[in-house]
C-alpha cells in the first residue's frame, strides 16, 4: 500500500468521504494498515487536494481575450473544477506556502495577468485572486445542484412584499445562467476597483 495509492483512491472517493473507514473498504485492507501508512487522515486529505490541484490546468489568460473574458473564463474552469471535486474549494480558499507547487502556479497566472493586461502586482494579484475565492465560494455554497428554487407563485402570493414580486418576470434562469451573471458582476466592479485612485490605499 503505497502513498500514491491512498491518494489515488481519496480521489476516487472525494474528500468529503475521505475516512479511513472508507479507504480500508475500497482497498481491501484493515483499518489498522491504512493507519499504518499515513501520518494521519488530516495530511492525507490535504495530499488529495494537492494531487487534484497538480492535476488541473490553472487557466491561463488568452492573449486575444479582454480581462474580463479571461477572467470570466477562470471562474467557468473553478466551477466545474470545484463540481467534479466535491470539498476542494476549502483547500482552494486556503493556498498558501504549505502548498508550494499550487502557489508556484498561482503565481505564474498572476504574472501573466500582469503582462498581459499591463496590471501592477498588486492589481493583478487582487483582480485574480478575488475572482478566484468568489468563483470558488460560490461554486461550493449557491450555484449547485440540487439546489431548491424559489417558488415564484408563492411570492406572488405574499401581500407583505413590495418590491421581490415585482421582479419575477417568468424567465426561467439555470445555475449556469445565475453563475455567470453573478461571477460578471464581480468581475466589472473589480475592474472598477483596481483603477480607482482609492485602489492604492489597499
Amino acid at each position: 500500500m503505497t502513498l500514491e495509492k491512498l491518494i489515488e483512491t481519496g480521489i476516487s472517493l472525494t474528500l468529503p468521504n475521505l475516512t479511513v473507514k472508507a479507504l480500508a473498504e475500497e482497498l481491501g485492507v484493515s483499518i489498522v494498515a491504512v493507519y499504518n501508512n499515513i501520518d494521519s487522515l488530516d495530511a492525507l486529505r490535504t495530499a488529495v487536494a494537492e494531487e487534484i490541484l497538480a492535476r488541473w490546468e490553472f487557466p491561463i489568460p488568452d492573449a486575444d481575450a479582454t480581462l474580463e473574458e479571461s477572467l470570466m473564463d477562470l471562474s467557468l474552469r473553478l466551477r466545474s473544477l470545484v463540481h467534479r471535486n466535491p470539498g476542494i474549494a476549502r483547500y482552494l480558499l486556503d493556498i498558501g506556502t504549505s502548498s508550494p507547487g499550487a502557489l508556484a502556479r498561482i503565481d505564474e497566472v498572476q504574472m501573466e495577468y500582469s503582462t498581459l493586461y499591463e496590471l501592477t502586482p498588486k492589481q493583478a494579484n487582487f483582480i485574480v485572486t478575488v475572482v478566484a475565492e468568489h468563483a470558488a465560494a460560490l461554486s461550493e455554497m449557491v450555484h449547485v445542484e440540487g439546489r431548491e428554487r424559489e417558488d415564484d407563485a408563492a411570492v406572488l402570493a405574499r401581500s407583505d412584499l413590495k418590491l421581490i414580486p415585482r421582479t419575477i418576470d417568468g424567465k426561467k434562469r439555470d445555475d449556469d445562467s445565475n453563475y455567470e451573471w453573478s461571477m460578471r458582476a464581480l468581475i466589472m466592479g473589480a475592474s472598477v476597483v483596481i483603477d480607482h485612485p482609492r485602489f492604492s490605499t489597499y
